[in-house]
């Protein structure tokens, strides 16, 4: 039985018949036709400590998301520009949008713990700027896609971060949902499963393994370490995401569940990683579903 369900495994993963039927790779995410300009707006004194912040037309309070990239937490990936087409999508349905950029592996300061540090910050700037752009953090969602869906993740979890660890704050902006889109929650396991596609010892290295140790490197930047959430928990997952096996969400949101949270799971029986954060396709629109339901099956 077992060699069936591996020989399935393989089948669904690494037949390129079936990968490269009309999956979206994230350049055609790039060439998104984008219809909006957002403010850029500084929230340290690196040149990538920076969110984009997108309103909506007309008058507020906005409803507010932060939104975090993906790439792997890799310098190599070009950042803010891969999620426009989302900040796009949702100023032009109703939403304020606080797009967030960050030190990444590979940057001056990146890694641990300047990566997680400017996240914390520019999501925590959101109260600083709330009364000038009339914006709603009663209601604030965190949405993330990948390497972004654990930062999104993360930031929903940071009350539970050990007082002792650098990245500890006494009163972090609260999150009341959280829609992670492929998102790599389990670093552990996802190291320890072999996290290829971002490259060799990417996770290890975004949390300073070598010098932490293991217990220490996971315990306040693994959201699986940082359970239960207080937020509503959303995991999003493609059949045929190969970065991120759906798996990875499903176990996540199981654990999320049984630690006391709430956390739905949905698999995109068509989708691969991208899918979902394309703004042309059924998969965006169910997530875009997700977004606008508050939750309501919770």
């Amino acid at each position: 039985m077992k060699s069936i369900l591996l020989a399935a495994l393989c089948f669904l993963f690494f037949s390129p018949g079936l990968l490269s039927q009309d999956l979206v790779h994230w350049q055609n995410v790039l060439s998104a036709e984008i219809t909006r300009s957002p403010e850029r707006i500084q929230v340290g004194s690196d040149s990538l400590q920076f969110a984009d912040l997108w309103l909506p037309d007309g008058e507020g309070p906005h409803l507010t998301v932060i939104l975090i990239h993906g790439g792997c937490w890799l310098s190599t990936y070009p950042g803010v520009k891969l999620t426009n087409p989302i900040a796009d999508a949702l100023s032009n349905s109703g939403f304020a949008v606080w797009n967030i950029e960050y030190r990444r592996v590979g940057h001056s300061g990146g890694g641990y713990p300047g990566t997680f540090l400017d996240v914390a910050r520019a999501a925590d700037h959101l109260r600083e700027i709330s009364g000038d752009f009339d914006l709603d953090l009663d209601h604030l969602i965190a949405i993330g896609h990948s390497a972004g869906g654990h930062l999104a993740t993360w930031l929903a979890a940071r009350r539970n971060i050990p007082t002792d660890s650098e990245l500890y704050h006494s009163d972090p902006i609260q999150i009341s949902r959280v829609i992670s889109l492929a998102g790599i929650n389990d670093l552990e396991y996802y190291a320890w499963y072999g996290s290829a596609p971002c490259g060799e010892q990417t996770v290890e290295k975004l949390v300073s393994l070598e010098d932490r140790g293991e217990d220490e490197a996971y315990a306040d930047t693994s959201p699986a370490r940082l359970l239960p959430l207080q937020a509503n928990h959303v995991e999003v997952a493609g059949s045929f995401d190969r970065p991120v096996p759906p798996f990875f969400g499903r176990e996540f949101s199981l654990k999320a569940a049984e630690s006391g949270g709430t956390s739905r799971f949905i698999l995109q029986p068509n989708a691969g990683h991208y899918e979902m954060t394309a703004p042309w396709t059924e998969e965006w629109n169910q997530v875009m579903d997700i977004i606008k339901s508050g939750d309501q099956s919770f």
